[in-house]
């Protein structure tokens, strides 16, 4: 006997908040091969020290899983994108050689987040990537600002490297004013598109800057875009019919204030459309941070807004016909500081976005995702996932917890026998970032320790216990 089912995939909604930290923003967000998801972001515990956090989610965005990536005071991440070999590339900067100020950072992994290599570029002075492409010739090519060459006031700077992270070429574009570069794409001529902003060239403030190079760094093209006003590109990809399309933020264009700025246009670079359109323009700050494209060629845009609710900045979700046409928006958060930074479309033709919010609780700020399904439900109640138990849910889990997590200040760490002999830092912190207890640990030696906060004013801490490999993070409260 045969049986004959129609099955139809449950639509898959979620509202999340991570992170233990004080502080801890998300950036970047991608699909993984099993429906679930990889989160970048940047966390910081202690007061200065920042570092690049890889959250692993099941479908349902619970976690299983952080990768902590940093081994000096400052490590922050930009962009994060998965390569043709199934693992990923971090991008952003690092002080980890501070005679150097700043270096551009790109950081190579495996489809595990296991770090292949981590390679720094920059000259003497501050040189920061915020984006990073694959190319058609397996390399790759970071974008952003070097302070290390050209005039005083910060510089467009290009770096292309070979697939082992060593230097092709770097190129830097900019005059007298500040110029720098936040987003790049590559065209299916295999030509390199740059979104950036320039304040030395154009029609007056900052103005947008459009750039197009071939595979060898050799200037095809160049344009500015916007009017006397500051327009800022932020985000810019080429569109399915060959075109292309950036967004960010106008005050021009009759705004009141910032305005959700975007333009479309064809292969041959003429504009399509155009937003802001009289109609669009509102009080308050409405800011486009990053837009990607969707399977049927819509445009997904993603930033914040201060039009709707409280009047604080919320997240806010723009979905486009590739014609300008509208076809859905929402806002998130707390209504407080809220921001979105990426926004993709999933698998199951729903869309996820992830940000960071500002609200009352454990840390200053959290990273925010919200799943939405593909009629744009999403769930109306944030769920807090603020701890993550340990690093890999296949490794030997060397720590127990920390009791009583509710005492006049004195707490006490219970260990399980560590196999690998590996040394951690345990640190307690406020909730403000400041370093109040730190020991450095190691079960082989001991198999407990004790917290000592007694002269420390009531209220919530945080504990965390981390290496280059391992991350656990718990709170205390202290009455």
């Amino acid at each position: 006997m045969c049986l004959h089912f129609t099955i139809k995939a449950q639509s898959v909604k979620f509202n999340h908040t991570y992170g233990s930290m004080a502080y801890n923003f998300g950036k970047r967000i991608i699909e993984t091969s099993d429906r679930g998801f990889y989160m970048m972001g940047n966390v910081s515990a202690v007061s200065g020290n920042t570092n690049i956090s890889i959250i692993k989610t099941d479908s349902l965005g619970i976690i299983l899983s952080e990768k902590i990536i940093g081994d000096a005071s400052l490590y922050w991440a930009n962009d994060f994108i998965r390569t043709s070999d199934k693992g990923y590339l971090i991008s952003g900067f690092t002080n980890k050689h501070p005679e150097n100020g700043y270096d551009m950072l790109l950081i190579k992994t495996d489809s595990n987040i296991n770090i292949e290599w981590e390679r720094y570029y920059g000259g003497s002075d501050w040189d920061i990537a915020n984006a990073v492409i694959e190319t058609k010739d397996n390399a790759y090519l970071m974008v952003g600002q070097t302070y290390s060459y050209g005039a005083a006031n910060g510089n467009i700077y290009m770096v292309k490297t070979n697939y082992l992270g060593d230097t092709l070429w770097t190129r830097t574009f900019g005059g007298d004013s500040s110029d720098y570069a936040m987003s790049a794409d590559v065209l299916f001529d295999s030509t390199y598109l740059i979104g950036a902003t320039t304040k030395s060239f154009g029609f007056g403030d900052y103005d947008a800057y459009v750039i197009n190079l071939n595979k060898n760094g050799d200037t095809i093209w160049t344009k500015n875009y916007g009017q006397d006003k500051e327009d800022i590109i932020y985000s810019i990809k080429q569109s399915p019919d060959s075109g292309f399309v950036f967004v960010g933020s106008t005050t021009s264009y009759n705004a009141i204030q910032h305005e959700f700025w975007l333009m479309k246009f064809d292969k041959n670079k003429n504009l399509v459309w155009k937003m802001p359109q009289p109609w669009d323009i509102k009080p308050g700050d409405d800011v486009a941070c990053n837009v990607n494209i969707d399977d049927s060629a819509n445009l997904i845009i993603i930033g914040y807004s201060t039009s709707f609710g409280s009047g604080g900045k919320e997240l806010s979700f723009l979905l486009m016909g590739n014609n300008g046409s509208f076809i859905h928006s929402l806002t998130g958060g707390y209504g407080l500081n809220d921001m979105g930074y990426e926004a993709i479309q999933t698998r199951d033709k729903g869309y996820v976005m992830i940000g960071t919010v500002e609200h009352d609780g454990i840390g200053l700020s959290h990273i925010y995702v919200i799943k939405i399904d593909k009629d744009y439900n999403f769930s109306p109640t944030t769920d807090n996932i603020l701890a993550v138990e340990k690093q890999n849910p296949d490794s030997y889990e060397s720590f127990t917890g920390i009791y009583p997590n509710f005492s006049e200040g004195v707490y006490n760490l219970k260990l399980k026998e560590n196999r690998s002999n590996e040394t951690y830092n345990m640190v307690v912190t406020d909730l403000t970032g400041r370093s109040i207890f730190s020991e450095k640990i190691n079960p082989s030696n001991s198999s407990s320790y004790q917290i000592d906060i007694t002269n420390e004013a009531s209220g919530v801490y945080f504990v965390t216990i981390f290496n280059n490999n391992y991350l656990f993070c718990t709170k205390i409260i202290k009455q």
